[in-house]
């Protein structure tokens, strides 16, 4: 990973960032606001992106490259401007503290091919599917005989400490 030099700008309130200039490669951020470790980001002037992402003592570093069009597909996803379902919006507004997110389910996942009632899945995550997105149709309050497929996009809602638990049971 390229040297670090002081930060040039920090932007943001809840994360610094630090940008750096690398002459005859490119431009290098570095995010401190991620939990487990920095995240560096270098945009080489060919518009190739290298990802780095270090935990927290410094040591270990996974590294990812990407074109300039798979980053920017990356980065319209992770601002959610990529997907967002219009329904969540709506939701949103309702329930006020709860969580409220979206999952997509995998062909492999244990929820594909069956319905919402067989999963059990209020009773055994204690999280609520609101909508099934498919094929952008959104299903608003799907009957428990709703049978799920691969690549619905399941809008869920309940409680934060509930979601992991529902996440392992739906997509696996």
């Amino acid at each position: 990973m390229p040297g670090v030099d002081a930060p040039r700008r920090p932007m943001l309130s809840s994360c610094e960032v630090a940008e750096q200039s690398l002459p005859g490669i490119g431009e290098r951020y570095q995010l401190d606001c991620a939990e487990g470790g920095p995240v560096v980001v270098v945009i080489h002037h060919s518009g190739r992106r290298d990802l780095y992402v270090r935990d927290e003592s410094g040591g270990n570093e996974a590294v990812v490259t990407l074109s300039d069009s798979q980053a920017r597909t990356l980065g319209a996803i992770m601002s959610g401007a990529y997907f967002k379902p219009s329904v969540v919006d709506e939701i949103e507004a309702v329930v006020g503290g709860l969580v409220i997110d979206w999952v997509t389910l995998l062909e492999g996942s244990p929820a594909t091919g069956r319905t919402i009632a067989e999963m059990a899945i209020r009773q055994r995550t204690r999280m609520t599917v609101a909508a099934v997105l498919r094929g952008g149709t959104p299903l608003v309050a799907p009957e428990p005989t709703e049978r799920l497929q691969a690549g619905d996009r399941l809008v869920v809602l309940g409680r934060p400490e509930d979601l992991p638990g529902f996440v392992r049971h739906v997509v696996g």
